[in-house]
C-alpha cells in the first residue's frame, strides 16, 4: 500500500527564513513613505511583515521546550534581544522620532522567561506572574498615556514589550498546544519530550493555528472599540495569516550551523542600517 505523501513540508530553518524575509519586508516598508504611487506597495509590504512576530515567537517557544541547555538558550536570546534593541535604536533615531521606541525583544525575552517557568511543572511555574505582570503593566502605561496625552517617564519606552499580552499570551497558547494534543489523541508521552507521531505534530499544528487566529482577531476586536492592546496599525490583522507556515511544521530543527545561529543576530541591526543607507542615496 502507498504511503500517504506528508503535507508538513516545513522545518524549523525554514519557519525562520519565511519570519526574517517577512520582517525585512516589513522594515523595508517602514522606510518607505506612505503615499502617491507607493501607497499600495507601502502596505503590501506591511502586510507581508505582520507574519513575522507569530513566527518568531513559536520557534522561540519551540526552543524553550526542546533545549537541553537553557541557561545558553537564553544566552542565544539575549544576544538576539541585544540585536533587536540595537535595530529598533538605530531605526528610531534616523527616523522622525515620532514613533514611540519599544522593542519586540522585551516581548522576546518576556516569553522565553514565561514558557521556560511553565515548562518546569513545580511551585517555580508560579514565576510566570512576572513576565505576565510586566505586560499587564506596559499596557496600563500604554492606555493610560493614550487617554491624558502624556509620557510615563518611570516605565522608559525600551523596558516596554511591543506588543504588550500579545506575545506571552502566544506563547501561552503554543506551549499548551503540546498537550492539548496528546489529550485530544489520548497519548500517553510526557509534554517535555519531542512530538513523536505525526498526527501529534499536526494536532499540535492546528491547535496552535486555532489558537493563533482566535487571538489575533480578539486582539484586533478591542483595538478597534478602544483599547490599546498593539494592534493600532491598519494591517496587524494579517498577523493570523501566519497559521499557514504552521500547520507545514513537521516539527524539526533542520539546519541550524553555528555561524547560521550568529548570522541571525547580526542580520536584524545590519538589514535595519543597509536598507537606510539604501533609501539615503535614493
Amino acid at each position: 500500500m502507498e504511503k500517504t505523501r506528508d503535507f508538513k513540508i516545513l522545518n524549523g530553518f525554514w519557519i525562520k527564513i519565511i519570519a526574517i524575509i517577512s520582517m525585512t519586508f516589513d522594515h523595508v516598508g517602514y522606510f518607505l513613505q506612505p503615499n502617491g504611487n507607493l501607497h499600495v506597495v507601502f502596505d503590501i509590504f506591511r502586510v507581508i511583515g505582520r507574519l513575522s512576530f507569530p513566527l518568531f515567537i513559536f520557534l522561540l517557544v519551540e526552543g524553550v521546550i526542546h533545549t537541553k541547555n537553557t541557561r545558553n538558550y537564553f544566552i542565544r536570546l539575549s544576544l538576539l534581544a541585544l540585536a533587536f534593541l540595537i535595530g529598533q535604536l538605530f531605526a528610531y533615531f534616523v527616523s522622525d522620532k515620532s514613533n514611540k521606541l519599544m522593542s519586540p525583544a522585551v516581548d522576546l525575552l518576556l516569553t522565553a522567561a514565561l514558557v521556560y517557568f511553565l515548562k518546569r511543572k513545580d511551585w517555580f511555574s508560579l514565576l510566570g506572574i512576572i513576565p505576565l505582570a510586566w505586560a499587564m503593566i506596559s499596557l496600563f502605561v500604554r492606555n493610560y498615556e493614550s487617554v491624558h496625552f502624556t509620557s510615563v517617564k518611570w516605565w522608559p519606552f525600551f523596558l516596554r514589550p511591543d506588543y504588550t499580552l500579545f506575545g506571552p499570551l502566544l506563547g501561552i497558547g503554543f506551549f499548551y498546544a503540546n498537550d492539548l494534543a496528546r489529550i485530544f489523541l489520548n497519548s500517553k508521552e510526557q509534554t517535555k519530550n519531542f512530538i513523536r507521531t505525526s498526527y501529534e505534530q499536526t494536532t499540535k499544528n492546528v491547535i496552535s493555528s486555532i489558537f493563533l487566529i482566535i487571538l489575533t482577531i480578539s486582539f484586533t476586536f478591542m483595538d478597534r472599540n478602544g483599547l490599546n492592546l498593539c494592534f493600532n496599525i491598519p494591517w496587524q490583522i494579517y498577523s493570523l495569516f501566519a497559521f499557514i507556515p504552521i500547520l507545514l511544521y513537521n516539527g524539526k530543527r533542520g539546519y541550524n550551523a553555528k555561524w547560521f545561529q550568529y548570522g541571525c543576530y547580526i542580520y536584524f541591526p545590519a538589514h535595519l542600517i543597509l536598507i537606510y543607507l539604501i533609501f539615503s542615496l535614493i
